[in-house]
């Protein structure tokens, strides 16, 4: 499906622009409670957006903090493979917002558009957002336990359990980093999935990340008042957690190969974030590719270089390489 520059500027301005809208309609709006996306509405974007898939939805991975925590597969129609690679999509929206839906935004179903032509499956997750009762971390580990769930049921959906790769955007493009380069021991999970974690992830792609909490002048907007809710606790008291949690202090000679992508002019997260996964990345002898995009915001925007056009293309044929090579 090819997307043309003007349709995914269009498309991903209306996502950035969601929340100006809502400001346009204030005076209505602030009259009544918001309400919350209606689910069955939110499902048919994805059958919608992938027509040359079939789609299987809210399969239930586990449960946690009294949520029942889902995902949906995407298999490229006609396949016929008994165990096929799979691409895992993993949401943003600030760990605390955003919804597994999102797969539909044209910078990531284009990757995956892409990747079914040659034989990939789809995986789009929820995990435990950010609030009273979970943090970044919560999230991690739910992430973790979609893999595991989709390795312990890989014969049930037709999956091959040693060809899975990760992929997100801003707060996903974090969560998949920390999914494919974390030990999988120190994200302990579900009981009923210990023991399912894949041989390897195959490779792993982020779109504008978070690459280290560890560093004040970097993160500091998420280590004083925001730091219950991303790390469970105040900031000195769980370096532990933040360390876990940065991309950059995980990241090795063994680590699955990664190709980041973040624009240089990114006002939400840094472009430095990318830059110094990638510095480290090289220091320690791993397999990682960078490219930043001139003039790119966060989600990269209509004027940046190389278009989206163009990163979708180089994500795509990066996960193709590394997940069709048995």
């Amino acid at each position: 499906m090819k997307v043309s520059t003007f349709m995914v500027a269009a498309l991903l301005a209306v996502f950035a622009g969601q929340a100006g809208a809502q400001q346009a309609a204030a005076p209505q709006a602030a009259k009544q409670k918001r309400k919350a996306p209606d689910a069955a509405a939110l499902a048919k974007r994805i059958p919608a957006a992938f027509p040359d898939f079939d789609h299987t939805p809210n399969i239930a991975y586990k449960k946690a903090g009294g949520q029942e925590l889902q995902l949906d597969l995407l298999t490229p129609k006609g396949l016929k493979a008994e165990a096929a690679p799979v691409l895992v999509y993993i949401h943003g929206g600030g760990w605390g917002g955003g919804d597994r839906y999102r797969i539909v935004r044209p910078d990531i179903a284009s990757v995956f558009t892409r990747c079914g032509k040659a034989g990939i499956i789809g995986a789009t997750i929820e995990y435990r957002l950010t609030g009273a009762n979970s943090s970044a971390l919560d999230a991690a580990v739910d992430c973790k336990d979609a893999l595991r769930f989709l390795v312990k049921n890989a014969k049930h959906y037709h999956l091959d359990p040693a060809r899975i790769a990760t992929i997100g955007g801003s707060a996903g493009g974090h969560l998949s980093l920390v999914t494919a380069l974390g030990n999988p021991k120190d994200f302990p999970g579900d009981p009923a999935l210990a023991g399912f974690d894949p041989p390897a992830i195959r490779c792993e792609v982020a779109h504008y990340p978070a690459t280290d909490f560890t560093d004040k002048a970097l993160a500091e907007r998420f280590l004083g008042a925001r730091a219950q809710m991303m790390f469970g606790g105040p900031a000195e008291q769980k370096a532990d957690v933040i360390r876990l949690l940065s991309p950059v202090k995980l990241i090795n000679k063994a680590s699955p190969p990664v190709l980041c992508f973040h624009g240089d002019k990114d006002t939400t997260l840094t472009v430095e974030n990318s830059r110094r996964l990638y510095a480290k990345g090289k220091e320690v002898g791993a397999d990682i590719q960078y490219v930043e995009v001139k003039n790119g915001s966060h989600g990269f925007g209509s004027n940046g270089s190389p278009s989206v056009d163009e990163i979708v293309a180089k994500a795509a044929q990066f996960v193709i390489e590394h997940l069709t090579n048995k």
